[in-house]
């Protein structure tokens, strides 16, 4: 006889009534023909219940040995769990800004997308490239306005996929940069003085900052120009040959920085309203601080982890930040 499914007798193919529950709580079952009361285990919401259980324990601070269960057995009931491996369902629209960052997981970086409110897509690479970041890019459909960092592969991926889109640097990257070149105390008057234009960045508010700051980098430059391109002439003692190099190096490839974001539009994108009616960063907070820093705190509270554990835990921790989607329900 065909079996017509768990709610009925599997000995008459009678439909079963409730009979109350088992003292843990299990749903009794009773056939109104054979008289007999039977518990009918349903493994597919048991598996959705432990997968839920483990996700929750994975995006969690408690560690095994903290768990209430023993941590073997915990190990043994999760086992399947790690092969389970959520992805960014597929979709056409069009966001109006996306921002790009990655994070270095053990041997490998995972390259995120996202907007200021969700988790786009991932993907896992070896490194970062033009190429790498062209297959996450090239799966998305191209927003108005990009928000990086302005590493040079994210910047040519970005021309080749998306070639229409706006690019806002970050200015907190901006600010590393020039700080790594300058240091915080420069020697010279013409670095202390682009070191405080450089912070005059987070002033800007409106097109006519924007302008002004513009017109003080000019000045600056009026001023500076020739020292910026004084040079140091030293002898090879192999060949005797003459070499040279910059003297001010540092204080030059920080203006030079500053003048090639002025020329290519990307400083100051954030504060054109035509755009789109949305606020436009002007970091990658939202993935730094939004997404890489909570990802950095649940591995170091994991800790341990092998590779693979290690990017299952980044990927539900992507998965839940995506808009709209469930933990668990839709990856069994």
């Amino acid at each position: 006889m065909k079996q017509r499914g768990n709610r009925y007798c599997s000995a008459c193919q009678t439909k079963l009534q409730k009979w109350g529950k088992t003292p843990a709580g299990t749903q009794r079952w009773r056939c109104p023909m054979c008289i007999v009361t039977q518990i009918r285990p349903r493994p597919d919401l048991a598996r959705a219940l432990l997968l839920e259980r483990f996700v929750q324990w994975l995006l969690g601070k408690l560690s095994q040995v903290e768990l209430p269960i023993a941590d073997r057995t915990w190990r043994q009931q999760i086992e399947w769990c790690w092969a389970i491996v959520p992805r960014p369902a597929p979709t056409n629209e069009v966001r109006p800004i996306i921002l790009l960052d990655g994070i270095k997981v053990g041997s490998l970086v995972c390259l995120i997308a996202r907007t200021p409110t969700a988790v786009i897509a991932w993907r896992w690479v070896g490194w970062e490239s033009s190429t790498t970041w062209s297959l996450l890019l090239e799966r998305i459909p191209a927003p108005t306005i990009v928000v990086c960092d302005g590493q040079k592969g994210i910047l040519l991926a970005i021309t080749r996929c998306w070639p229409t889109a706006r690019i806002q640097r970050c200015l907190f990257h901006i600010w590393q940069n020039v700080r790594a070149k300058l240091t915080l105390h420069p020697h010279t008057i013409a670095g202390q003085e682009l070191l405080h234009l450089t912070r005059g960045l987070w002033l800007v508010k409106t097109q006519a900052d924007a302008l002004g700051w513009q017109q003080h980098l000019q000045e600056w430059f009026e001023c500076y120009g020739r020292f910026i391109q004084e040079r140091t002439y030293y002898e090879q003692s192999v060949l005797r040959r003459r070499r040279w190099w910059y003297t001010h190096r540092g204080v030059r490839s920080a203006y030079r920085q500053h003048k090639e974001l002025v020329n290519n539009d990307q400083l100051f994108v954030y504060l054109d309203r035509t755009l789109t009616a949305d606020v436009i960063p002007r970091t990658t907070n939202y993935v730094e601080g939004g997404i890489n820093s909570p990802l950095r705190t649940l591995l170091k509270h994991h800790r341990g982890m092998n590779q693979l554990h290690q990017q299952r835990l980044v990927e539900w921790y992507l998965y839940s930040r995506m808009m709209g989607q469930k933990p668990t329900r839709n990856c069994l």
